[in-house]
């Protein structure tokens, strides 16, 4: 773990469970195991596994939280944790790019290019609708977040991804307007059989 996804777990969990939050979070270590032992990349190797692994912590997270306090109390927990972990995730690949002088869209598609190689984007099937200077419409067909929490039975915390997006997509291009179709739940994680992402230049 980064010192900043340690900085946000003390902060959340000393707010919910006191003092014990150490001995708390050194027993989903533990979890971390037989969680991820549970799914079928604990029988590969090779980047997708290595890439999955690492979120098998937060569902011992969550398990150990749904133990606790009940399942209602521990997803807003996991959502109060995730979002921001994952939304700084996002962000730090956004810094590392070199967008100025470049218009909205292209800046948006380099930062697509960047995740195809870096992110969980390289792992997911994706269908382009239409892609131009003013619309960039896909549909990503697999998720590997849903895959993998389907797997080792909490299938509810792949939602915590799609709020990651609805946060940092409209502050990270704020002159595009992000948005999923019809409702904000046309994604795999709400059952959806694909996750909408459109992205449309605003108009000045």
């Amino acid at each position: 773990m980064e010192i900043e996804e340690i900085k946000i777990l003390k902060s959340v969990l000393s707010k919910e469970i006191g003092w014990l939050w150490p001995i708390f979070l050194i027993k989903c270590l533990f979890r971390k195991r037989p969680v991820f032992n549970k799914s079928r990349w604990s029988k590969s190797e090779g980047a997708e596994s290595e890439f999955v692994k690492r979120f098998s912590f937060a569902s011992a997270v969550y398990l150990e939280l749904q133990k606790k306090l009940g399942k209602e109390k521990a997803l807003e927990i996991m959502k109060n944790i995730m979002v921001p972990v994952g939304y700084n995730e996002q962000w730090k690949h956004f810094q590392s790019l070199e967008v100025f002088g470049k218009k909205p869209m292209e800046q948006f598609m380099e930062f697509n290019n960047l995740m195809d190689r870096k992110g969980a984007p390289q792992f997911n099937k994706r269908r382009y609708i239409r892609q131009d200077d003013n619309v960039c419409h896909f549909v990503i067909t697999r998720c590997i977040f849903n895959d993998f929490f389907v797997e080792v039975g909490t299938p509810e915390l792949t939602k915590m991804f799609c709020e990651v997006d609805r946060e940092f997509f409209p502050k990270a291009f704020p002159d595009l307007n992000f948005h999923r179709g019809s409702s904000w739940e046309n994604t795999i994680a709400y059952g959806m059989k694909y996750c909408e992402f459109i992205f449309e230049k605003k108009r000045i």
